[in-house]
């Protein structure tokens, strides 16, 4: 194939793929918060609370109040947990497969502590095979599992957030 041929051809697949409306998640003005500051209420330090502080500064058009009174929202975090659980085990009775769960409570409020979102729970689950010969490495994958599942959960919080509009 020449290489005019693969350049006409990109361009087709490319204009064929901005034509059919085609947008990264979370880049569409609807996926932006509404309100102008958050203050945020959760644990200090923990890797949630740092997710969360990302992802709200990376909206742009938002600052992280330091005060409740003057934010325009405060999301709270009620309480997170990692639950892993034995799926199957083997003949001789050793653990094969778990069900690893990461639950996060919230709720969200405006300046007059009227609830913008009641308190919610997301639970959401990854399945992760095990083997006593690999164990150093399944908890390493353990950690990461655990890692995308509040990178999701985050994601779900800040789908949540823009769900909300101001009153005018």
């Amino acid at each position: 194939m020449t290489p005019n041929r693969r350049l006409l051809i990109s361009l087709l697949l490319l204009a064929s793929v901005s034509a059919c409306g085609f947008q990264l998640r979370g880049s569409t003005p609807a996926s932006q918060i509404a309100f102008d500051s958050v203050y945020l209420d959760a644990a200090k330090g923990t890797s949630l609370e740092r997710e969360l502080r990302r992802s709200i500064l990376s909206q742009g058009n938002i600052t992280l109040a330091t005060d409740q009174k003057t934010a325009a929202v405060t999301l709270r975090i009620l309480s997170q947990a990692q639950e892993r659980k034995i799926l199957t085990l083997n003949a001789q009775g050793q653990v094969r497969e778990y069900s690893l769960i990461y639950r996060i409570n919230f709720e969200a409020a405006d300046k007059n502590n009227k609830k913008l979102l009641p308190p919610n729970e997301l639970a959401l689950q990854a399945f992760l095979s095990y083997s006593e010969s690999q164990a150093l490495a399944k908890e390493t994958e353990e950690r990461l599992t655990y890692d995308d599942l509040r990178r999701d959960a985050v994601s779900q919080i800040m789908r949540q957030l823009s769900r909300i509009k101001p009153e005018q």
